[in-house]
Order: structure tokens, then C-alpha cells, then sequence
């Protein structure tokens, strides 16, 4: 999730700001705080995990104190945007792509004993999604007191389901509770540190099974008669409504980025095959694996790779992107999610064969990177992966014979002429630094590339 801050400015109004790192003269320890209008309003200096103001336009009316403590948020949300491996270069802040008609929207309420929802997990009508939630494993405290509420017939909050054409479950919002449920009528876990039912809840499992002792015969019931309420989208409803309403009501501890989100309503075959393109040797070899898997971002940028690969295949060119990149890849995720593990494989052996013929040309310390002749210098600073090139040459160099491309080329032979490109070329340069996921910029970018591959790679 991008790392955006608010500030006041002129009084009553409020301006919000994306921080830029800013290493056009190689000092990449300044930052620009750049409105959707590319406009710098502060410049900024990391020093010590901390942001200091170099220069501030004088508008900006936030007080000291309060400027700081943003300041103090602003920067662990820069670090944790970084160590994900990808340039924070987006500076857009909202998106205004074809809204849908309010008026479709259907959303049902009903009640589903916690008896229907687990029977229903076992045949599998609502799926939970293990993969997901490997990242976001609630401690056994969190789990206890969940039981324990329930226990103590104190109502939870409302579930958000959407269901599919086919009468199948995903769950918009209750991930984490619904997992909790689960593993308690599995026996997974005992009671522990709770607050009210200590003296007899405490230790005990759902059930007695194999020497674990269950809950008294009146807790039991207790549970099992639990009734919760639930939200259900009706599958007539626009596909992006179940996204516009995980966006705003999900309650997980920590906000879900957009490709969270999309992973939670993809198809299983369609997480399947993101993952499998994520986990490819190739990928993580041409990118030095400076992409984490920790936020999805390994999963995101390879999804971004399907979107802009089908633009090319169907028109040749990415002129028909619509310049929303998030809306797009929901779209994409749900038309996506429609077909089989098989139809979609074709995806993963373009990516392998992209990722191959990147590392040769550009080595894995410079592959996707926005890179001048002074970033390659031995001891010079290593540029974060830029999701803008990350496009553009993937999907180019997709429709390149890996084995014809080493055959005729020498090692790394784009990576000299692509950084003369970015420092004789002003343009260049700004669209890969501002705005990276509009279409101005994405299609400059691709058509500079693809110069550079007419006129540097012997094919």
C-alpha cells in the first residue's frame, strides 16, 4: 500500500501527498512529497528513520508538532513500501474509473448458524483460502477471546460474503473469524488467557477427542446455536461492488493492500497460477529477489505482467489501457477468475520466458531497474525494481526466443543504451518517476523500450 500523507494547507483545506524519493542528482536520501498533479509541496531528508524538512512550500499550514508525528507515520509507511523491493513512484491517489450504477447493487441480509458455516467449509461452498492466510495468522489470545465472545453469546459484527454465479462462497470480510470458528470445531487449539470463563474454559478444546477435554455440555450448546449475521452480495451485483465494499469495510488489524484484496476474491486457479509465476526461479533470479512475497507484491506486479501482455497480444500495443491500474487488475482478477487452471498456464511459461531473457540482458542487479551510467558503477546505490519498466520490458521481451536471444546478443547488451536512454532523455527520466501507473506514462515508457529493442537487440 502506498505510503501517502495529509497535510494542511491554506488554512481549513487539506492537500494529500505521495513522498518520492528523489535520485535524479544521485542523493537518494531526499524525498519530494508530489500531489497528483506532480507538484512538489516538501522536500524531505532521511537521516536515522527520520524525515527532516529541507524546504516547504508556504502554503502548507500544519503546525509543528503535528507535521512531525505524520512525519514519524510517514516513514516507517516509506520503509515498509521499499522493502517490498518496488519504487513508491505512483502518484495518484484516487481513481475515477467508470463508477458502477448504485442503483444494481443488491446485497441480502441472513443469518447462518455457525453449524451451516462449517459444514459449508468442509464441502467446500465457502473457501478460506490457505495461502492467504499464512501471512495473517491471528496469536492464540486473539483466537481465545473470539471463542470466548462467542461463548458469552456477545454478537459479532456483521460477515460480508459474496457470492459467485455458481452458489460458491467468498468471504469479503470475517476472513480471519471465520478461520478462528473453524479451527476451534477442528480442535485445533484449547482456550487460553481468557477474561470471564477462566475457572471453566479455560485449557478446553471444542470437544472431547483423543485426551483433549471440550467445553461443558452448556457452552456447547451455547456455541453451536450461535447465530451470525451476514451480508451476502448477490451475484447479480457489478464485479467491482464486492471490491468497493472490502476496500471500505474490512476490519483486519492491519488495512489489506489492493493485491490482498483481489487474492482474497480470486478463483483458486487464478491464485494458483499467480503463485506459481511468484515462486519461478527465473523471476527471482532477474529480479534478484528484491520482491517480497510478504505483502503479495511478487503476486501484484505478476498479475500486472497478464494485463498488459493481453493488451499486446489483442492490439499490439498498450494504447488501449484506460490509465486506472487498480480497477483494471480487479477487473482483470475477475474475468480471470472465470477460467481454468489450464487456460491460464500459457501465462506462467511467457513469464518464465520474459524473466530469462531480462536477467541476460540487463543482469540481475539492473533488470527493471530506472537506471543512469553513474548506477553502474561498482559500489553505486541499487535501484529499486520500477514497476513501470517491470511492464514494459516483460511484456516485450516475452515475444523474444530466449535461446535466440543468447545466441545473437551478448550478455547485458540493453543495459548500457537503456541507461543513456533515461539521462539523455528528460521525459523518460519524469515518466518513470511520477505518475508511473497512468497512461501517458506507461505508453511512452513502452514505446521508448520497444526503440531500444528495435535498435540494440539482433534478432
Amino acid at each position: 500500500m502506498a505510503a501517502i500523507i495529509e497535510l494542511a494547507v491554506n488554512g481549513n483545506d487539506t492537500l494529500l501527498l505521495v513522498p518520492v524519493r528523489n535520485d535524479e542528482e544521485g542523493n537518494n536520501n531526499i524525498f519530494s512529497l508530489i500531489d497528483e498533479h506532480k507538484k512538489s509541496w516538501m522536500e524531505l531528508q532521511l537521516s536515522d528513520r527520520t524525515l527532516k524538512v529541507i524546504s516547504s512550500n508556504p502554503n502548507i499550514t500544519e503546525d509543528n508538532e503535528t507535521l512531525y508525528i505524520k512525519l514519524d507515520k510517514l516513514v516507517l509507511d516509506i520503509i515498509e513500501a521499499e522493502q517490498s523491493g518496488t519504487e513508491n513512484s505512483d502518484t495518484s491517489i484516487t481513481e475515477e474509473a467508470n463508477p458502477y450504477d448504485p442503483d444494481l447493487i443488491k446485497v441480502n441480509s441472513k443469518q447462518f448458524s455457525v453449524k451451516l458455516i462449517d459444514e459449508m467449509i468442509n464441502n467446500k461452498d465457502i473457501d478460506l483460502n490457505p495461502d492467504f492466510q499464512r501471512n495473517y495468522v491471528w496469536t492464540s489470545l486473539q483466537k481465545s477471546r473470539l471463542i470466548e465472545s462467542i461463548l458469552l453469546r456477545i454478537p459479532l459484527p456483521m460477515f460480508y460474503f459474496a457470492e459467485e454465479r455458481d452458489g460458491l462462497i467468498s468471504v469479503v470480510d470475517g476472513l480471519q473469524r471465520l478461520t478462528t470458528i473453524k479451527e476451534f470445531m477442528d480442535n485445533k487449539f484449547p482456550l487460553k488467557n481468557l477474561e470471564y470463563l477462566k475457572d471453566t474454559c479455560e485449557g478446553r478444546y471444542y470437544t472431547d477427542h483423543n485426551g483433549k477435554k471440550g467445553i461443558d455440555p452448556k457452552y456447547f450448546r451455547w456455541f453451536n446455536m450461535t447465530q451470525f449475521s451476514v451480508n451476502v452480495i448477490d451475484p447479480s451485483s457489478p464485479a467491482k461492488v464486492k471490491y468497493d465494499i472490502f476496500r471500505r469495510i474490512n476490519t483486519g488489524g492491519k488495512p489489506l493492500n489492493n493485491q490482498e484484496i483481489r487474492n482474497c476474491l480470486a478463483s483458486k486457479a487464478l491464485r494458483t497460477i499467480l503463485k506459481q509465476m511468484a515462486e519461478l526461479e527465473e523471476f527471482k533470479t532477474a529480479t534478484d529477489r528484491s520482491i517480497k512475497p510478504t505483502r503479495m507484491d511478487d503476486q501484484e506486479i505478476a498479475l500486472r505482467f497478464i494485463l498488459f501482455l493481453r493488451l499486446v497480444q489483442s492490439n499490439k500495443t498498450i494504447d488501449n489501457y484506460n490509465g486506472y491500474m487498480d480497477s483494471s487488475l480487479d477487473e482483470l482478477t475477475d474475468e480471470l477468475s472465470k477460467h481454468s487452471t489450464s487456460e491460464l498456464e500459457h501465462f506462467v511459461s511467457s513469464f518464465s520466458n520474459a524473466m530469462k531473457n531480462a536477467e541476460y540482458l540487463f543482469g540481475s542487479r539492473f533488470a527493471f531497474r530506472k537506471v543512469t551510467p553513474v548506477d553502474l558503477v561498482p559500489g553505486a546505490y541499487k535501484q529499486l525494481i520500477n514497476k513501470a519498466l517491470f511492464v514494459c520490458w516483460s511484456v516485450l521481451l516475452s515475444q523474444y526466443d530466449y535461446e535466440k536471444v543468447k545466441q545473437l546478443n551478448e550478455k547485458n547488451a540493453l543495459l548500457q543504451p537503456l541507461a543513456e536512454s533515461i539521462k539523455d532523455d528528460r521525459n523518460f527520466w519524469m515518466y518513470l518517476s511520477y505518475g508511473t501507473n497512468s497512461k501517458a506514462n506507461l505508453v511512452y515508457a513502452f514505446k521508448q523500450c520497444n526503440k531500444l529493442l528495435k535498435q540494440h537487440l539482433n534478432n
